[in-house]
Order: structure tokens, then sequence, then C-alpha cells
């Protein structure tokens, strides 16, 4: 995983395990909200675009304690909103990410998973990698933690 949270920490897998909580509808609101913010960041999300992303949000191993099913309809559902209300769309998710305030295990890795989707195309590019701050901002989380501030210039 290249979003490793620190050598310090757990490793992912046990991070994972001890973090999300298998029906958790804030937990998969949350994730979900910090993919769509993240897919949608300059925009708008094509058709080729939501194929890869949705691969990818199928593809998160946290998605398996939530089911896949579940996590990729509520995804499409919250792109669909954004597509129709950006501004909705992005205090809905704004919303869900904040219920994690203060729960570190699940916060993280909603990060990871978000950095995940913006490298799903390749790199980050300057709006996703700003979603992500805002992300880790709303989660009261240092986005060094994450290398992103090391990422500027790529791509």
């Amino acid at each position: 995983m290249p979003y490793n949270l620190s050598s310090r920490r757990p490793t992912s897998a046990s991070l994972m395990t001890e973090a999300w909580t298998p029906g958790d509808s804030r937990q998969l609101d949350a994730l979900v909200g910090g993919c769509a913010l993240v897919a949608q960041a300059d925009g708008w999300v094509t058709a080729e675009e939501r194929r890869r992303l949705v691969a990818r949000v199928q593809s998160l191993p946290a998605l398996g304690l939530f089911g896949v099913d579940e996590a990729v309809q509520a995804f499409e559902a919250l792109i669909d909103r954004f597509d129709k209300d950006p501004e909705d769309g992005e205090a809905v998710a704004e919303a869900a990410i904040l219920r994690l305030r203060g729960r570190a295990g699940p916060a993280h890795l909603l990060v990871a998973a978000a950095c995940s989707i913006a490298a799903a195309d390749g790199g980050f590019d300057a709006e996703e990698r700003a979603a992500i701050l805002r992300i880790c901002h709303l989660l009261d989380l240092e986005a060094d933690a994450f290398d992103l501030l090391a990422a500027r210039g790529r791509r």
C-alpha cells in the first residue's frame, strides 16, 4: 500500500481490521464521501473515470468489511448528487467525513483510501491533492503523515 501510515504504526492490514467496524454505516458513509470528494475534485467524473473509480473502490480492502456492492451503490449515488448540485454533494460528503473526526484509526484509513482513489489515474493532480488536504483538515489530521505535502509538483 503506497500510503503507509508510518513505520511506527501497525501495518495497514492489522489497522484495517482494528479500525473499521463491519456494518458501521458512519464509517461506510465517510469512506464513500472521501472517495467521492476526491473523484470529483476536478469538477466532474467522466464515464471512463467512473468505471475506473468504481473498479478501484471495489478493490479497496476496507470495503470488504462493509460490502462492496453497498459501497459502490453509495459511491455512485453521491457522485450523481455531485453531478446534479456540486455544493450539495460536497456538503453531504464533508458531513459524512466529519463523523470520523476524533477516531484516529478510521480517519487515517479514510485518507489512505482517498489517496488510493487519487492515484487511480497515475498520480495526484492539484485538485485531488487539495481535496485530500481538505479531508485531513476536516479530520484534524496532519497531512504530512500521508506524504501529501511532498507530493506537490507530481503529475
